[in-house]
C-alpha cells in the first residue's frame, strides 16, 4: 500500500509506454462508493501541470471507476487533448470502467483493457431529483432508471398499444405514478449523454465515420437493457465495434496494470464492505465516528491527492424519555450532636450539613439519571441510523 510502490508500477508503466501517466480512482467499496464529479477536474489539471512541458505531448489515464456525472467525462478528455500531441491520449483499464468512465474512455484515441477489463452502459439513473418518487416507509426518493421507463414503452408496443390514443393512455397511466418532470429530465439527460458520447467518439484522431459512431452510441445507450452490464473488451471489440481497444498484453503492461489496480485496491479495501451498522450492533454502541475515509484519488509521479471524509453514524430510537427529578423537598432526619460550644446551636448545625448533602446530592442525582437513561435507551426499539459526513474534501499527501 505504498506510495513508493505504486510510484514503482507507475513508471514502469510509463517507460514501457513512453509516456506519462495520470491515475484516477473512484471507490466503489460497498457502502462507501463515489461518482466522477466536476470537482475532479481542477485535480486532474493540477497533475497535468506537474508535467514538465516536453512530456505531455503522450499520456496516459489509468481508470477505475463506476460512473458519475454524465457532463464531466467531456471535460476530463478535453483538458488532456489541450495538452497532448494529436492522437496522444490514451485510458488504461485495468478493471472496472463504467458509466461516466466509459464515456471517458471511448473519448480516447486508443484504449488499452486487461482480460478483466470491464466497460459498461452510458444509460442514466436518476437517483435523487426532486420529482423523484417517494418509498413509502422510509420517504426516501427513488431512482429512476431510463431502462425501466423505455422497458415499459417497449412493453406497451409488444401488446399491441400502437395507436397514438393508446400510447397517451399508457404515459398518462406512467404519470399516475412517476411526475413528468422526472420523465422529462431522464429524457433530456440521456439525450445530452448520447450527445456527449458522440462528440467525444469524434475527437480522436482516427475518427470512425458519422454513422458508425451513432451505432456505437446507440448500442451503448440503449441496446444494453441492463446498467449492470458488463462489457469486456471481445464484445466492445466486435459487438460495439471500439477498434481503438488495444489488449494489455500486447501493449505489454498487463501485469503492471494489475499489479497497480491490487495495490490502490488495497489502499481502499474495495472488496471490503463498510458495515458501520453492524458495528454499532455487533458492539453494542448507540454511535461511532469515522475519520478519513478514503473515497477517491488521483496520483502520478509527482503528487497524490485524496477525497476524504469523516462519518458519524448513530443509531435512531423509537422515543427520547424526558426525566426529570426535584430533590429539594426532601426532608432531613433530626440532628444530635452532644456537647455543642454555648454559641453554637443545633440549629445553626443542621443548617450547615443540609446545605452541604443537597448540594452533593443532586449532583450525585443527576448522574444516577444520566446513567439510568442511557441504559434505558439501549432496550427500546431501533428505528434506524443517522448518518452524517463532515470534513469532507480533497487533501494533497505530502
Amino acid at each position: 500500500m505504498s506510495r513508493d510502490k505504486r510510484k514503482d508500477l507507475i513508471r514502469r508503466i510509463e517507460e514501457k509506454r513512453n509516456s506519462r501517466l495520470i491515475v484516477f480512482l473512484t471507490s466503489d467499496r460497498p457502502n462507501l462508493g463515489f461518482s466522477i464529479s466536476t470537482d475532479i477536474v481542477p485535480i486532474l489539471h493540477k497533475h497535468i501541470l506537474g508535467i514538465e512541458d516536453s512530456q505531455r505531448s503522450k499520456m496516459d489515464l489509468f481508470l477505475y471507476s463506476r460512473g458519475g456525472h454524465s457532463d464531466v467525462p467531456w471535460t476530463i478528455a478535453s483538458t488532456f487533448r489541450e495538452y497532448c500531441r494529436e492522437g496522444s491520449f490514451s485510458v488504461l483499464i485495468p478493471y472496472r470502467a463504467h458509466s461516466a468512465a466509459t464515456l471517458i474512455a471511448i473519448g480516447a484515441d486508443e484504449i488499452v483493457m486487461t482480460k478483466k477489463a470491464e466497460l459498461g452502459p452510458i444509460d442514466i439513473t436518476l437517483n435523487n431529483g426532486p420529482y423523484n418518487p417517494r418509498e413509502k416507509k422510509t420517504n426516501d426518493r427513488l431512482p429512476i432508471s431510463v431502462e425501466d421507463v423505455t422497458g415499459y414503452f417497449d412493453l406497451l408496443q409488444k401488446i399491441g398499444c400502437e395507436r397514438p390514443e393508446e400510447k397517451m393512455r399508457g404515459f398518462e397511466q406512467l404519470t399516475n405514478k412517476v411526475h413528468p418532470l422526472a420523465l422529462g429530465t431522464v429524457s433530456r439527460i440521456l439525450e445530452q449523454t448520447e450527445l456527449v458520447a458522440s462528440r467525444l467518439l469524434g475527437t480522436r484522431a482516427n475518427p470512425f465515420d458519422e454513422e458508425k459512431n451513432r451505432e456505437i452510441v446507440r448500442r451503448l445507450s440503449s441496446e444494453i437493457y441492463s446498467h449492470s452490464h458488463t462489457i469486456h473488451r471481445t464484445e466492445a471489440i466486435k459487438q460495439l465495434g471500439l477498434e481503438q481497444i488495444v489488449k494489455a498484453e500486447d501493449a505489454g503492461i498487463s501485469d503492471e496494470l494489475w499489479s497497480l489496480y491490487e495495490e490502490y485496491n488495497a489502499l481502499f479495501l474495495l472488496d471490503k464492505p463498510f458495515m458501520p451498522e453492524e458495528y454499532l450492533i455487533a458492539n453494542g454502541l448507540d454511535e461511532n465516528t469515522w475519520n478519513d475515509l478514503s473515497l477517491a484519488c488521483v496520483e502520478s509521479m509527482n503528487r497524490l491527492d485524496i477525497y476524504r471524509k469523516s462519518l458519524l453514524v448513530r443509531r435512531l430510537r423509537q422515543s427520547q424519555p424526558q426525566v426529570s427529578l426535584n430533590v429539594s423537598n426532601i426532608s432531613f432526619p433530626s440532628i444530635n450532636i452532644p456537647a455543642l460550644p454555648p454559641e453554637v446551636t443545633p440549629e445553626q448545625i443542621r443548617q450547615i450539613v443540609e446545605k452541604i448533602v443537597s448540594s452533593q446530592f443532586q449532583s450525585i442525582v443527576n448522574n444516577a439519571v444520566r446513567v439510568a437513561v442511557n441504559e434505558l435507551l439501549k432496550t427500546l426499539p431501533s428505528t434506524g441510523f443517522e448518518h452524517i459526513s463532515f470534513n469532507s474534501g480533497w487533501v494533497k499527501e505530502e
